[in-house]
């Protein structure tokens, strides 16, 4: 197949996305492999007929988005997905919109992994929520707010469960929202507040106190939910 056939000029939309879209799909039909090299960014925007700016803006949001790796010098290349996500699925992560559909599947899951810790988590396991909290607090206090710093908790939090496939969809799951976030454009939400949530799930932990523990989870969802639907 010629490989110019692949590509159709892009409809007026947001030029960008509709570029990152026409690419998603181009990989998730298997057009584009693992390994392929993406036409040069002039003949993209030719291919395309946009702007080299829209390419190249579609470019960051896709290597953000781990699809492709741009090697300076040597061009653009199409890597395998990062995580086991359905390719129905690569082509909404860089919607606003999708970051609600995460966070709904997130509380369903999450809300109930924190019961489970509650039950399941040895020593270790709440000395280590323990440390992440602590490293977290000094973090914050020098001015670090990196989203990965708020996901390692919820992570660390799954694997005290004792169930590795519940660890591995909180760990799927948290890289999803990161990929997402960063397609999207949003930074992380108040991480000070997000600190303050682990704190009191940290606390409810160390008292084995489930019900305190599923109320601060649920309030730490919900603060998200709020503030992402309020456009922060």
């Amino acid at each position: 197949m010629n490989r110019a056939s692949l590509f159709q000029p892009i409809r007026p939309r947001r030029l960008y996305e509709a570029i990152v879209h026409q690419i998603q799909e181009l990989v998730a039909e298997r057009h584009l492999q693992p390994g392929d090299r993406l036409p040069s960014e002039r003949e993209l925007a030719e291919l395309l007929n946009v702007s080299r700016a829209s390419v190249r803006e579609a470019l960051r949001v896709l290597a953000a988005l781990g699809l492709v790796e741009v090697r300076p010098g040597d061009g653009t290349f199409v890597r395998e997905p990062p995580t086991p996500v359905d390719p129905a699925v690569w082509s909404r992560l860089s919607e606003r919109t999708f970051l609600l559909d995460l966070l709904e599947a997130r509380q369903i899951v999450e809300r109930e992994v924190v019961v489970l810790a509650v039950r399941r988590a040895t020593a270790e396991d709440v000395e280590q929520l323990q440390e992440l909290v602590e490293r977290r607090a000094a973090d914050l206090a020098s001015g670090r707010r990196d989203l990965e710093g708020d996901l390692r908790f919820h992570e660390q939090l799954a694997e005290a469960t004792r169930n590795p496939v519940l660890a591995s969809l909180v760990r799927t799951l948290t890289e999803m929202w990161l990929l997402s976030r960063e397609a999207a454009g949003r930074g992380p939400t108040s991480p000070q507040k997000a600190h303050r949530f682990h704190e009191a799930i940290l606390q409810a932990l160390q008292r084995r106190d489930e019900r305190a523990a599923w109320e601060a989870m649920e309030r730490h969802m919900d603060d998200m939910r709020r503030e992402i639907e309020q456009g922060t």
